[in-house]
């Protein structure tokens, strides 16, 4: 049985994160040359924290502990933003509380003729880890959507 894989961070600042991005796209493959030297002064921004939250009232931080979704790529120490305001779909991923612990599993209903959920299943990504059957004995809470997921590719 999974121990609570997350802790959850208040959104201390809403202030604007603007961000510059090159004009050139970066490329997963092969070798390019140098870019532009005109990209150093691009024109567009971005407003990062903008893109991110939609709703700064409604989303909350929060670090990931255990591996249980690492077959999805997200780790031990990740960092993911969660919105409290949005309904869940089926295989999103969602902030949980089962049996007063926090949780990040995959959203697996299964519903009935009048579009009722009928069966749900909190999924693991990891065959080491098991899926939470919720019942009516299950004392759960749907806390929100994780929206974004943040990984550190290079640990200090």
């Amino acid at each position: 049985m999974d121990k609570g894989n997350l802790e959850i961070f208040n959104l201390e600042n809403v202030e604007p994160l603007i961000m510059k991005p090159l004009d050139e796209r970066l490329h997963a493959g092969g070798y390019g040359s140098f870019p532009s030297a005109a990209l150093d002064f691009p024109d567009e921004s971005i407003d990062f924290l903008k893109l991110l939250v939609k709703d700064p009232i409604t989303t909350f931080p929060g670090r990931i502990s255990g591996d249980s979704l690492k077959d999805l790529g997200i780790c031990d120490g990740d960092w993911c933003l969660i919105d409290k305001s949005l309904e869940p779909m089926p295989y999103n991923l969602i902030a949980a509380s089962i049996d007063d612990q926090f949780f990040i599993k995959r959203f697996r209903p299964k519903y009935g003729e009048k579009n009722e959920i009928k069966k749900l299943r909190l999924e693991s990504a990891n065959i080491e880890y098991s899926d939470f059957d919720i019942t009516d004995s299950t004392e759960f809470i749907l806390w929100g959507i994780i929206t974004w997921t943040f990984k550190n590719w290079r640990k200090f």
